[in-house]
């Protein structure tokens, strides 16, 4: 027999061998075994390219590996193989390796792995199931957007009433004892699980068959101890043994490998007896348990922006002025507050209030705690210094000392003052026209950024138009009445300094010196001429546009004042030197305080544009899922009827939260995670059409600004909308700028020397990171994955050279953490990078 012969007829027997799943895999060694921060699995194996790893798993010790729970490609080297469920110990688990070239089919199907992974999610290498259109379903979810795409919500669900107002998707698991094979059906097209079965030819009867929902509950904690979760349950409620759950848990979890150890077994009232029978095998498992009755409990408590923090715990009353070292504590939501060192609130807040803004920029915790002061923890801190650390489900608090707080508050701040970009080579009113994004350092960002949007191609009248007054006319009204000499002796006085409630008066009358000085005729006869131009009889709505608000990295929520000019109140220069007064408010003085920013460089400059009134709604969106980080898969709007404010919301107001989908699938293509208090029946505030319009908008608004931020790659990059439902039911939008945990480049925020010590470029990177040292150079970097994880460590000699050189080859594509160690600062920072 030939040599060609021989490797024709061995071609053809491992062909044989393959289809009817007899390729058999070599065990390989479990070389590291750790968990994650999800509390999944990290199994680290030798491998190397051109070899796949199957992840095998058993339920006890003295059972066969029957379970396949992941499929992994090798690296050179080493390969980390993880599944979507929480973690067993180590001898639950077998790994075995096959040649790519010689590929197993583990679900024998007929085909083998590595073409159904190449097809994955249309084929799928463990689940033996046929591929269906997408139209019908799908064999795996290997995201949140095909969730979302396959998924449905009904405000009424007959005899599964659990799932009125719910996300969720069907599946039908048939051939369950023997071979199963899973399908998740695109609710959609198919409102019936027969409905779906019958289409693709398969029997929906028998003990052989299990049908249910996987429901998405974005308001509640997963296992994994992050908010939003994933359950499943079985048609109509009913509940069944616990092998048939735990079964039917890994069948789906290996089926949706997007998961992170969130997903559950939702017990309904229909299934609560059946459980409680199994209740002690559940408890030894890792089946998590969702009740019907905690998704509906009471919230008691809801950490908004978690943080930590030291400062003096205070009871805050009406009327009250808390300090930049106060935690404190209210009652009702304050419609302004100044920089604070923590927040507590014993009603719950809009997370996009200028409250929780204001934390997220500040960088402070900040929570809702219902009735707080009958937790003695609490209580008992009272007018003590403390500790406050707010998690997403749980908070610390404990008694601090003096120093503790002084040697907090001095770490944050700026190491040396800044100045706000000012230029004063714009000395004439424009309109907004004539405004491009590159003039925001002599008009203000809040300004530009709408001038910049009417570029965009949106709909006549959904940006507004008007005018912008330059930083220059408020410059130019400074000088020509000596305040900024006025300005200066008052910052000179070192009461002013160090008592907040002289400071406070001092700014309270300076702010009357400023709306009753006089203002140039030149300024008067541009400003007569703007107000001229807009249509008689028009309120003309004026507002602050700062040098130092709406920025990156520093965004300003509710620091300043905007006025409505109307018709009958005479010259707009009353409206104007109001505005020009806010700048000098407590609150705002404090906030440019704290980051050593110039107060006589703070410049105010004004947009101006024709006032809306009577609208039916108002609004916030962000391009991104701030609250319960469902990546890449929602917007998040937070609306409220009429002119009831988002962003200061009174006492009693519930407003509509809800989560749209980027990308449209289907009627009801959004989540509602909150109904507002003044809409009867649960009905919506937005109309379908204005869903549609702010979904399209905000798209084009994150891309266009992402590309004019210089932030395309960067995933801390959203921007943030203000938005109008007119009387006339017009969509305006009002404003847009960045969202507050958006990480810019030095080169485009106010600089904050202490947080920006190097550069990373390019990025995204290829093969070679280049680092270039801003401030000191490091003596340690280190390179983590997004859950932590050390992938390289370097030692470094402190030196002159400023700039660093990693070649990264190796990386697998994804988001890292570049970190650098200073030891003689004995700081970390840190920047995300994207290895292509």
């Amino acid at each position: 027999m030939s040599r060609t012969t021989f490797l024709n007829l061995l071609f053809s027997l491992l062909i044989i061998l393959s289809s009817q799943g007899l390729i058999y895999g070599q065990q390989v060694p479990i070389i590291g075994y750790n968990t994650d921060t999800e509390g999944r699995v990290q199994l680290t194996v030798a491998s190397s390219i051109g070899k796949y790893y199957v992840l095998k798993v058993r339920h006890d010790l003295s059972g066969g590996f029957d379970l396949t729970a992941s499929i992994t490609m090798g690296q050179a080297g080493t390969t980390q193989i993880t599944e979507s469920l929480a973690a067993y110990p180590q001898a639950y688990y077998q790994v075995l390796e096959y040649a790519v070239g010689a590929a197993h089919d583990t679900d024998r199907d007929g085909v083998d792995d590595i073409t159904e992974y190449q097809n994955f999610p249309t084929q799928n290498p463990i689940n033996p199931a046929n591929p269906i259109s997408i139209n019908d379903g799908a064999i795996a979810i290997d995201s949140f957007t095909l969730f979302n795409q396959l998924s449905i919500s009904r405000d009424l669900v007959q005899w599964s009433e659990f799932l009125n107002g719910k996300r969720f998707a069907k599946f039908i698991i048939v051939d369950f004892n023997t071979a199963p094979k899973v399908y998740f059906i695109n609710g959609n097209t198919h409102n019936l699980h027969a409905d779906f079965a019958n289409a693709i030819g398969i029997s929906t009867i028998g003990n052989d068959v299990k049908k249910g929902q996987i429901i998405y509950h974005p308001t509640t904690i997963s296992n994994n101890g992050t908010l939003g979760t994933f359950a499943f349950n079985y048609s109509n409620g009913h509940g069944d043994d616990f092998e048939v759950v735990q079964k039917t848990h890994e069948l789906l979890a290996a089926n949706m490998p997007f998961l992170t150890n969130n997903l559950s077994y939702f017990v309904t009232t229909n299934s609560q007896i059946q459980y409680e029978q199994d209740s002690g095998q559940y408890t030894n498992s890792r089946v998590p348990v969702l009740f019907e009755a905690e998704v509906y409990a009471q919230v008691d408590y809801w950490g908004l922006n978690e943080a930590e923090g030291f400062g003096l715990f205070r009871e805050m009353a009406a009327g009250d002025i808390p300090g930049i070292k106060d935690i404190v504590l209210y009652s009702s939501l304050p419609n302004t507050l100044p920089r604070v060192g923590g927040i507590i609130t014993s009603v719950i807040q809009t997370p996009l209030s200028h409250v929780n803004l204001r934390a997220i920029q500040d960088g402070v915790p900040n929570a809702f705690i219902r009735d707080p002061l009958l937790i003695d923890s609490v209580a008992n801190l009272l007018g003590h210094y403390i500790y406050f650390k707010v998690e997403q489900d749980q908070f610390f608090i404990r008694e601090a000392s003096l120093e503790e707080v002084n040697n907090w508050f001095e770490k944050a701040r700026p190491d040396q003052n800044q100045t706000s970009p000012l230029n004063l080579d714009y000395t004439s009113i424009l309109p907004l026209d004539e405004i491009t994004f590159s003039m925001f350092d002599g008009f203000g960002a809040k300004c530009a950024n709408v001038a910049t949007m009417r570029t965009f191609g949106f709909p006549a009248e959904t940006i507004p138009d008007g005018f912008g007054v330059p930083f220059y006319f408020y410059q130019e009204f400074m000088k020509h009445n000596h305040f900024f000499e006025v300005a200066r002796e008052m910052l000179k006085n070192p009461d002013f300094r160090t008592d907040r409630n002289l400071r406070d008066a001092m700014l309270a009358a300076f702010r009357k010196k400023i709306e009753k000085g006089e203002m140039p005729y030149w300024m008067l006869d541009q400003l007569a001429e703007m107000q001229a131009s807009f249509p008689e009889n028009t309120s003309i709505r004026c507002r602050s546009s700062t040098n130092n608000e709406d920025l990156p990295g520093f965004n300003g929520a509710g620091l300043y004042a905007s006025n409505t000019q109307h018709p009958n109140e005479g010259h707009i220069a009353k409206s104007i030197q109001q505005i020009y007064a806010s700048l000098w408010n407590l609150r705002a003085f404090d906030e440019r305080e704290f980051y050593r920013v110039n107060h006589l460089t703070a410049s105010m400059g004004v947009l101006c544009h024709s006032n809306y009134s009577d609208e039916k709604a108002n609004g916030v969106g962000v391009s991104t899922d701030p609250m319960y980080q469902t990546n890449d898969a929602f917007y998040y709007l937070n609306s409220q009827v009429g002119e009831d404010l988002i962003t200061n919301p009174n006492n009693t107001a519930v407003p509509e939260e809800l989560l749209l989908d980027i990308v449209a699938t289907s009627a009801t293509d959004y989540i509602v995670l909150q109904h507002s208090s003044l809409v009867p029946n649960k009905g919506l505030i937005l109309e379908r059409k204005h869903l549609d319009q702010i979904r399209a908008y905000l798209t084009v608004i994150h891309n266009k600004f992402e590309v004019l931020y210089n932030a395309v790659g960067n995933p801390t990059f959203a921007m943030e909308i203000e938005y109008k439902i007119t009387a006339d039911n017009q969509l305006v939008i009002k404003q847009a700028r960045p969202w507050v945990a958006y990480l810019a480049d030095e080169d485009s925020r106010i600089i904050d020397l202490e947080t920006l010590d190097f550069k990373i470029f390019p990025n995204p990177i290829d093969n070679r990171i280049n680092i270039e040292w801003v401030d000191c150079n490091p003596t340690k970097v280190l390179v983590l994955d997004l859950l932590g994880r050390k992938i390289l460590e370097k030692n470094l000699n402190i030196s002159t050279n400023s700039t660093l050189q990693i070649p990264i080859e190796d990386l697998p594509r994804g988001v890292y953490v570049l970190t650098a160690f200073a030891a003689h600062h004995n700081t970390y920072t840190s920047k995300k990078f994207i290895k292509k």
